[in-house]
């Protein structure tokens, strides 16, 4: 009996496999490759820039509670219920507590390019006029992989005064949460 001769194809198969599997495991052996952050983890450093130039950098608001959505322009939508249930939460709180929040809405504006720029940061100044809120822009995507951003979903975190992620979520924010999220602000702030 012979032995079984396997073809070309099945060898090319078999090798592209092998440096795959050898690629995975490298990538996943650096520290913090495909590690989503999770909640308890300090929040990596971030600078965003607002349509107007203003930058605005996590040593910034240190001290303060970071209520956070990043999302990209096509998403804004999407926790649109989340997001006004918020507005009126803060907005019935005194200015004493209204100023130990920070409401931090970033876009992500990586494909903004050199003739589309003036544009993009036209619209951020515009939206956050409409809004009453300054909205930043995430320009050069270091923010979108440094917090593991989802792409085209609405990514919403708190952080707390010492810049710990104390919730996390992409994706819609059912209705049935948000109390539990008023509660989890109403307890970051007082601390």
């Amino acid at each position: 009996m012979q032995p079984r001769r396997h073809s070309f194809s099945h060898k090319f198969k078999l090798i592209i496999w092998l440096a795959l599997a050898s690629y995975l495991i490298w990538f996943c052996s650096i520290p913090g490759a495909a590690q989503a952050l999770s909640i308890g983890q300090p929040a990596p450093f971030f600078s965003v820039e607002s349509g107007t130039e203003d930058r605005l950098t996590l040593d910034m608001v240190k001290g303060k509670v970071i209520v956070l959505f990043y999302e990209s322009k096509d998403m804004v939508k999407k926790n649109k219920e989340l997001k006004d249930q918020l507005t009126d939460f803060y907005q019935e709180q005194p200015e004493a507590i209204q100023s130990e929040v920070v409401r931090l809405v970033v876009i992500n504006c990586t494909r903004a390019n050199w003739p589309t720029l003036r544009i993009w940061k036209n619209k951020l100044y515009q939206s956050s006029i409409k809004q009453n809120l300054t909205i930043y822009g995430d320009w050069n995507g270091k923010m979108f992989a440094d917090y593991q951003m989802q792409d085209n979903d609405s990514n919403f975190m708190i952080i707390d005064k010492d810049t710990i992620i104390r919730y996390s979520k992409t994706g819609k924010v059912e209705t049935g949460l948000i109390p539990q999220i008023k509660a989890l602000l109403w307890q970051l702030v007082q601390k």
